[in-house]
């Protein structure tokens, strides 16, 4: 009977296992999110109930792995337990990272509303310029989704001005190349795009560096810049094995085969066409996805075009989701007055 009791005692998380945890969770956010998020649940029942600047980063990067995922239990369960009054000191000077996080969750489930207004919130809370950019680069991502491009453009340009950290500008200029893109304005989306991948490159940012990379691929594609395609195609591949993203991998696969067919006179094989259509419900689900129809289009394949369209019935374009695809998560105890905030964002 002793023993039976003993052995439902919950053994929490030593220092030791908590530092090994949290640089396991940083590097599956990376690489692997939904690893990271199962990783986090895992965990989450044996984490200390003692606030500490140890356990706070443990669990912000628990709520990233969930805003990633978008797995709304797991990020509200983490803002629940922040919120609470005895982390209120621990907390304080985090609240940025917080508020972000859950800005950019609400933008990933399209509730962009709330993303927006959480934003506004998010602003409030900037210390200087590098902060001040990050949060009106998340709000332009918000902008180019909600359809306002104009207002997106503006404040990626405002913040170009403002930004002194390189990886900040390189991020907004690779958004800037998204609203570029968005605009059929490829030659500057091409130009953004070329500065973002060098700069991710260099430091050695496989993940960013993939996504970037494919990013100019993707619009050397549209210009038909076939030249320029294959002078970037081997740096950007090697990115994408570093970075180890599925989702990356498969729409290389489908770019790879388009200059292959395209410029070489390849024809897909069977096993090809099975390969690019598996990918499909992947990429759909991916800001990615809408430059599906183009490609297929481009292939000129039945049974791709078919497949493709048949997926979309049922996983349309991210850009076309018109409704919150998740549940709100709220934040009164730190977002109750934006009226400020409000203010800035209404001179766009």
């Amino acid at each position: 009977m002793l023993a039976a009791i003993w052995l439902s005692v919950t053994v929490v998380l030593t220092p030791s296992e908590m530092f090994k945890t949290l640089n396991q969770l940083k590097d599956l956010n990376s690489k692997n999110s939904p690893q990271a998020a199962d990783l986090f649940r895992s965990i989450e029942s044996r984490l200390p109930r003692k606030p500490s600047r140890g356990l706070y980063e443990l669990y912000r990067i628990g709520l990233e792995s969930g805003v990633r995922v978008q797995d709304t239990d797991l990020v509200s369960s983490v803002v629940t337990v922040l919120a609470s009054k005895p982390w209120q000191s621990i907390t304080e000077g985090g609240e940025l990272d917080i508020v972000t996080a859950v800005a950019i969750y609400h933008r990933r489930i399209h509730d962009y509303s709330h993303a927006e207004a959480l934003n506004e919130c998010a602003i409030s809370y900037a210390a200087n310029p590098k902060e001040f950019a990050r949060v009106a680069n998340n709000m332009a991502v918000v902008y180019r989704y909600s359809g306002q491009l104009a207002k997106a453009s503006k404040i990626l340009r405002e913040s170009l001005l403002l930004a002194e950290d390189r990886e900040i500008i390189a991020n907004i200029k690779n958004n800037l190349g998204n609203i570029y893109f968005d605009q059929e304005k490829y030659r500057n989306a091409q130009l953004m795009y070329k500065r973002a991948f060098r700069f991710h490159s260099e430091v050695g940012q496989s993940g960013y560096a993939a996504g970037t990379g494919l990013n100019l691929l993707n619009t050397q594609i549209f210009l038909q810049d076939w030249q320029s395609f294959t002078r970037y195609k081997s740096s950007v591949e090697m990115e994408i094995e570093a970075s180890n993203l599925s989702v990356f991998k498969s729409f290389f696969i489908w770019q790879q085969h388009l200059f292959e067919v395209t410029q070489k006179g390849k024809e897909l094989k069977p096993e090809e066409i099975a390969q690019l259509i598996d990918a499909i419900p992947l990429l759909l689900k991916s800001e990615l996805g809408p430059s599906l129809e183009f490609y297929a289009k481009l292939l000129n394949n039945q049974l791709l075009h078919q497949a493709l369209q048949n997926q979309l019935e049922k996983t349309p374009n991210i850009r076309d989701i018109k409704a919150p695809t998740g549940k709100r998560v709220e934040l009164t105890k730190w977002c109750s007055n934006s009226s400020v905030a409000k203010k800035y964002f209404s001179d766009f």
